[in-house]
């Protein structure tokens, strides 16, 4: 199973499962190794060379295959293993990462920047880890109670509940270095734990963000929090903040946007 990081192997012909790997790679400038992405990761205007090969979910492994590539970007929680495991199967080298904390996601991208031996990429990289180094040295004693879906069950107008995250995802490494508490943090049913409205409301949080993705949270989803849970501080305070989701989810180099916007949101 060829799912890790060889010494001295630099794939001239990649392509990517993984949005913020793609991202990534744009922004360390490696893009010239790519020649495959999903639907959804995002390429810089006038960029052209690069073949969609489906979603993160869905990948046509035929298409994959016949571009012959040296090696596939892959997640272990964005990709199916059954799509990672029909890669291998083929006889392609699949490098499968599943970062839980910020560390892990700045471990991937060293990785990525000693792949291709960049000395350019692993200087932004290393930038970035100081960066980590001094928000967690500054991490306030006080922080901002959050609370932050990431998917709704039911109408808009009156939710049944929504899925949420523990402590065990990036996100919620991101939030807490940024200056967060997630309210629903020691969760252990599962990673992403569903919640009632009644449960929010006795979590009490004084912010919530409401991101575009994976679930397109929008205005109606505000309305709801404005129109029927008067009594928590968020809404009394009026802190319901629309996000963009790759500020929150997306391991990479997106992680240096994150720790510059995020600790803005949190100052009590």
């Amino acid at each position: 199973m060829n799912r890790g990081v060889e010494p001295g192997l630099s794939p001239q012909r990649v392509v990517s499962l993984v949005p913020s790997m793609t991202d990534s790679m744009f922004t360390l400038g490696l893009e010239r190794f790519l020649i495959g992405v999903t639907d959804y990761c995002p390429l810089p205007e006038n960029q052209t060379g690069f073949q969609r090969i489906g979603g993160p979910k869905d990948a046509r492994v035929e298409e994959i295959i016949g571009l012959h590539p040296e090696m596939v970007f892959a997640n272990a929680e964005e990709n199916p293993e059954s799509l990672i495991a029909a890669l291998e199967q083929s006889g392609l080298r699949v490098w499968v990462v599943f970062p839980k904390n910020v560390r892990e996601a700045v471990s991937d991208l060293r990785d990525l920047a000693m792949m291709y031996a960049s000395e350019t990429a692993l200087q932004s990289v290393v930038w970035l880890d100081r960066a980590v180094d001094w928000l967690e040295g500054s991490r306030p004693q006080k922080t901002m109670r959050v609370f932050c879906p990431i998917w709704r069950e039911g109408p808009a107008e009156k939710p049944d509940r929504w899925v949420t995250l523990n402590s065990d995802t990036y996100a919620n490494d991101l939030l807490s270095l940024c200056g967060a508490e997630n309210v629903f943090a020691g969760r252990t049913s599962s990673r992403y734990p569903p919640v009632t409205p009644e449960e929010v409301i006795a979590a009490d949080p004084e912010i919530i963000l409401l991101p575009d993705e994976p679930f397109a949270f929008a205005e109606e989803d505000v309305a709801f929090f404005l129109r029927y849970m008067l009594s928590i501080q968020a809404v009394q305070h009026q802190k319901i903040r629309r996000v963009d989701g790759r500020l929150l989810f997306w391991h990479g180099t997106r992680l240096g946007e994150s720790i510059r916007v995020l600790p803005e949101w949190f100052k009590l």
